[in-house]
């Protein structure tokens, strides 16, 4: 696994001394580190006396080891796989057990900081991430804190500089992997389980925008899922990023989903301008995908990215990525149905667009009980909403009638000014639109086109592991 980035060397801090650079790009943790470049670490600790015969017999007891390694973050699973082959392979089996989702925030709103400020999360991220979706609000994306106040602290010893939050959690949460795409909006939106250690974090598009809050879900490796992340810089890019490695991808693999975060800064015109995205449909006409997405303020996706936002906050400058589009994709491989029986693990994307005409509760709930009637529900599952800032008042009731829907499904996500979705499965048909309903921008694009909405909600659906109940059928 390559190295995601580098801590800085002692010359590179002095030289950020000089210059009162207030902010420190976190590198990574010094186990890790010395692990990747296979180099003993010294530690300044006392070492706890025991008997080593029954060490040696604890070490050697298979259902013992796994009992204890499942506790284990996935970052120590890496490293514990390279001590035995029964180490590895306890790790191996951990990781096929433990694919459970779980969801994190960072608040500091003042009743969340007076102990210092901690990266909270439902619960521990036990295996290898397939993806971490990160979602963070105008003053959560720059916020700093000084390192001694951040749990658990990112240096060791405590460095006399700050952090920024964002790069907190890529360092706590992805690193070293890089599978991280973080959003930048103006509101966040965040559902946590009822009974959820996180739960406490719960917000609305209501929660301000200048209290800084970053609020994500972590997805574990699944089976012969893989996420990919396409950066369009320019639209020159969409010929060069997008559309080769689509050709490429498409050789052996099935989209089953896309998430599209289009920069604020980079305006839509027409329909014309995001028409590029249905060159998904062009190479897979006969494999439905779910698909979702709005305009946001901005993305980041990797270190180069991460390294542009700190240089930034030390500069007082409000800089910016520049990815004018992020898409998130999952796929899987073209014989996956063969692969899944094998495994026993399944795993689909759904996604439902509720839009300006779904006005009243009464519809929004209509259309959310039919979409759960019509996918299956899975052992494990999240959900990503997207939702216009002008639906105003509607989103409480949007997300309480899908909580209600699917009562075991974590809910993150942005709200925008403009958004994108497919209907997989398709909806009814709904009533024509009275002529009564108002605040609406534009109509949805003629068929073929119709990706853009305005005044909508999307919600993408992710399930995973066991059908506990099959759609029904009519």
């Amino acid at each position: 696994m390559a190295e995601d980035s580098v801590s800085l060397s002692a010359d590179e801090l002095e030289t950020a001394d000089e210059n009162n650079y207030r902010c420190a790009k976190l590198g990574l943790p010094a186990h890790i580190a010395a692990f990747l470049k296979r180099r003993e670490l010294d530690r300044d600790c006392e070492q706890i006396l025991c008997d080593q015969s029954l060490l040696e017999d604890v070490a050697a007891n298979y259902v013992i080891v796994k009992k204890i390694l499942s506790f284990l973050s996935w970052q120590d699973k890496l490293m514990c796989k390279n001590v035995c082959s029964m180490w590895r392979s306890a790790v191996n089996t951990l990781q096929k057990e433990q694919i459970g989702p779980s969801d994190f925030a960072i608040s500091m709103r003042l009743s969340h900081i007076k102990n210092g400020v901690r990266l909270l999360q439902s619960d521990c991220f036990y295996t290898e991430p397939l993806a971490v979706l990160a979602f963070a609000n105008m003053a959560g994306f720059s916020v700093t804190a000084v390192c001694e106040v951040l749990l658990t602290c990112p240096c060791d010893p405590p460095c006399d500089k700050d952090h920024n939050l964002l790069d907190v959690v890529k360092n706590l949460v992805v690193m070293p992997k890089t599978c991280m795409l973080a959003v930048k909006a103006s509101y966040i939106s965040y559902l946590p389980l009822r009974n959820s250690l996180t739960n406490q974090h719960t917000v609305s598009r209501m929660f301000g925008k200048h209290a800084p809050f970053i609020g994500g879900i972590y997805i574990p490796l699944i089976p012969n899922v893989e996420f990919h992340v396409i950066n369009v810089k320019s639209l020159s890019d969409i010929q060069e990023n997008f559309i080769k490695t689509m050709d490429k991808l498409s050789e052996t693999r099935y989209v089953k989903g896309a998430l599209v975060f289009v920069n604020g800064s980079f305006i839509l015109q027409s329909v014309d301008d995001i028409i590029f995205l249905n060159y998904l449909q062009d190479l897979q006409p006969n494999i439905p995908y779910a698909l979702g997405g709005c305009i946001v303020d901005d993305t980041v996706t990797d270190t180069e990215d991460m390294t542009t936002l700190v240089d930034g906050i030390n500069t007082c400058k409000d800089l910016v990525s520049f990815n004018l589009i992020s898409v998130g994709l999952f796929t899987v491989p073209k014989n996956f149905d063969e692969l899944r029986t094998e495994t026993g693990v399944n795993f689909d994307m759904f996604s439902l667009i509720l839009e300006s005409s779904d006005w009243s509760k009464a519809k929004m709930e209509t259309a959310i009980n039919e979409f759960s009637k019509k996918v299956p529900h899975y052992e494990h599952s999240v959900v990503i909403k997207m939702s216009c800032v002008g639906r105003d008042s509607k989103h409480d009731f949007e997300q309480n009638f899908f909580r209600a829907a699917f009562p075991t499904t974590r809910l993150v996500g942005c709200y925008g000014n403009g958004e994108l979705g497919i209907n997989k499965p398709e909806r009814t048909k709904p009533e024509p639109r009275p002529s009564a309903v108002k605040r609406h921008r534009t109509e949805p694009a003629p068929h073929g086109f119709s990706l853009m909405y305005s005044y909508a909600t999307v919600f993408v659906y992710f399930g995973w592991g066991k059908i506990t109940k099959p759609p029904e059928t009519t």
